[in-house]
């Protein structure tokens, strides 16, 4: 070896270093987290570099990397619904009712905190439950601009597809709505609701998966008033 080798490795080398076995399962799943955070803030102005990183900026969770959070899921019109542990979700997990591929699409709230978005501390993920009562996340539709708990519709996440398994449109309201519809092909459609059980003014709301291209979205009070827009529209991504 010349002496610039010697010194290399000298220098790559510190006293008394030991070789260790690389655990990849563990920098795998720990790489699917990271990329699961980064996900949460796309669309926030200061995290365009993020954005450009990821595919197309689109906030889809790494299916390969499921996340333990407990406990079984709830029904939307359950009366009573038992409280979850949060272990990553924030009170009580809804079911849609839309499967595809055999698997029901669930939404439930996870805590963001973010300096990027500082006014955003929640988003509602779409996911679904292995048999053994682990969640997947899939897509998470959180507030870019503004307070995320302001009046109005907010982070529609529009239909797409996510492992070849088809995603209903989604996102969350807040403010009395008792009725939440949508245009889609020269059609009114009505969305499904579940109040948030951790703050009963937001309203996570969903559509059939057969339903696409929806725009439009008004939010009705029980009088059957129009309640303020909010961010109206849905993106994909």
């Amino acid at each position: 070896m010349t002496n610039l080798d010697d010194l290399v490795d000298a220098m790559g080398s510190p006293p008394d270093f030991a070789a260790q076995p690389v655990d990849l399962l563990a920098v795998m799943a720990a790489g699917g987290r990271i990329r699961r955070r980064r996900r949460v803030v796309v669309g926030a102005g200061c995290a365009l570099a993020v954005a450009a990183l990821l595919v197309g900026g689109a906030q889809v969770a790494d299916w390969a990397a499921p996340a333990d959070r407990g406990g079984p899921a709830q029904t939307a019109d359950q009366p009573t619904p038992t409280p979850t542990p949060s272990n990553g979700v924030l009170g009580d997990i809804v079911h849609t009712g839309v499967k595809s591929k055999g698997a029901e699409w669930l939404l439930y709230a996870q805590p963001i905190d973010d300096k990027a978005i500082p006014e955003t501390d929640f988003g509602i993920m779409l996911g679904r439950q292995t048999a053994d009562g682990k969640l997947i996340d899939g897509v998470m539709a959180n507030e870019a601009e503004g307070s995320a708990r302001s009046s109005g519709f907010h982070a529609v996440e529009g239909a797409m597809e996510i492992d070849g398994r088809k995603t209903p449109t989604f996102g969350y309201y807040v403010g009395p709505a008792r009725k939440i519809t949508g245009q889609a092909h020269g059609k009114t459609v009505t969305a499904h609701q579940a109040t948030w059980s951790e703050d009963p003014s937001v309203q996570i709301f969903w559509f059939s998966t057969s339903t696409s291209g929806i725009t439009k979205l008004t939010a009705l009070d029980k009088d059957g008033k129009r309640l303020p827009a909010g961010h109206n529209s849905a993106g994909v991504g």
